[in-house]
């Protein structure tokens, strides 16, 4: 079997996955708006829905989409359909989002069903699972995919569609900073924003690092501005969010309180905030005294960092005081992380001129990466069957 037929069969089985993965979540998600009368396939989207439709709290602009399918009698097909089309919208961008960063690795044709195979698995990577660390999949740990949080599944979308035209943005900077590229980045900053502000709090600020080191460098003012402004138009989304949620008499608000978030229902919440940057962590370690060369896996990291950050010393207080919110923020976060992590590990993996040993850890690393795939294909499976977000 030569090359070209191997290429061609790995693009065959990864858009075959992708269209298994985009059935098995539209199957998943209508499920999921039948909680209420089943009690099965538990998941926060059955009370999006009732905010919207019932209570006309229209907080997220996801709220809009309920409503209108809402006027349909077959809306829960409708919304399932909408939603399966994010989440495998949200693949197809991240293979997309791969082709930009990976430079002239994978820009050739032939690697489009590689391309696409890797970012199915992106959108399956969860935390290191342990039982005996924290017995739940995913509550207790930290992790970039799930299946449960409608908003953050949109948001997640639009989120990755920003992000590629910043990369793109940023190649050609200040050059590349075009009309249309200057209105689209604004639109889906506004549109990831609407649905969930999580992208927003911690994308605004390595954005507003990055042109600083732009322009001490520089010492350009005007590109700095019209980049920094695409900024402004979703950060009065956010403001315009923040009057709804803790406006008025809701006894909502911020505080800050270290470790509280994290600690909220892990059992061992040290050991899994390792166990969900696993892989990450690894590859960082083996870049500690080079990690800012690669600038797009240096804006990962600092992504990370200030997701980190954020849910490490904030917390809510009021009635969402037990909601962990800050969490969408690492969760977007830890998405990106993994993603430039893996194109680093690539990366190394391909240089010919590694240690045997460090070859080995680069191997090492590589399989304790299938293992977060693993667990979270392990975790989805669990979820088609009914059971709760909380297994």
């Amino acid at each position: 079997m030569n090359q070209k037929t191997r290429y061609k069969i790995a693009y065959i089985l990864s858009v075959v996955a992708i269209l298994l993965y985009g059935l098995m979540a539209a199957f998943l998600y209508y499920r999921q708006t039948l909680y209420p009368v089943t009690g099965t396939y538990e998941s926060d989207l059955p009370f999006h829905i009732s905010m919207a439709v019932d209570d006309h709290w229209y907080y997220s602009f996801t709220a809009y989409v309920y409503v209108l399918c809402s006027l349909f009698p077959f809306g829960n097909q409708l919304i399932a359909a909408f939603l399966a089309a994010m989440s495998v919208g949200t693949v197809l961008l991240t293979a997309r989002l791969l082709k930009l960063l990976a430079g002239q690795e994978m820009q050739d044709h032939a690697f489009a069903g590689i391309r696409l195979g890797l970012a199915l698995a992106l959108n399956f990577a969860m935390a290191f699972y342990v039982p005996a660390a924290n017995h739940a999949h995913y509550i207790g740990y930290q992790s970039g995919n799930l299946w449960h949080n409608s908003t953050y599944l949109v948001m997640r979308f639009f989120s990755v569609l920003a992000m590629i035209l910043y990369v793109q943005t940023a190649g050609s900077f200040p050059e590349g900073l075009r009309p249309k590229q200057w209105i689209c980045m604004t639109l889906c900053l506004i549109a990831a924003t609407g649905v969930k502000p999580s992208f927003l709090v911690v994308f605004a600020p390595v954005l507003a690092l990055f042109l600083l080191a732009w322009l001490i460098r520089q010492k350009q003012w005007k590109p700095v501005i019209l980049l920094g402004l695409t900024v402004i138009p979703a950060v009065v989304v956010m403001f315009w969010q923040s009057i709804v949620l803790f406006g008025g008499d809701t006894g909502n608000g911020y505080v800050i309180r270290p470790f509280y978030v994290l600690s909220q229902r892990s059992e061992n919440p040290k050991i899994t905030l390792l166990l969900s940057v696993l892989f990450p962590f690894l590859v960082g370690l083996y870049h500690i005294r080079d990690f800012w060369k690669d600038r797009f896996y240096f804006g990962g990291l600092l992504l990370w960092a200030v997701g980190f950050g954020e849910v490490f010393l904030l917390a809510e207080t009021g009635k969402r005081s037990q909601d962990a919110n800050f969490l969408w923020g690492y969760s977007i976060a830890l998405f990106f992380l993994f993603l430039v992590s893996l194109l680093r590990w690539l990366r190394d993996l391909k240089a010919v001129n590694a240690a045997p040993i460090r070859r080995a850890y680069l191997y090492l690393t590589g399989v304790l990466y299938l293992w977060h795939v693993c667990s979270g294909i392990w975790y989805f499976g669990i979820l088609l069957t009914g059971a709760t977000y909380f297994s």
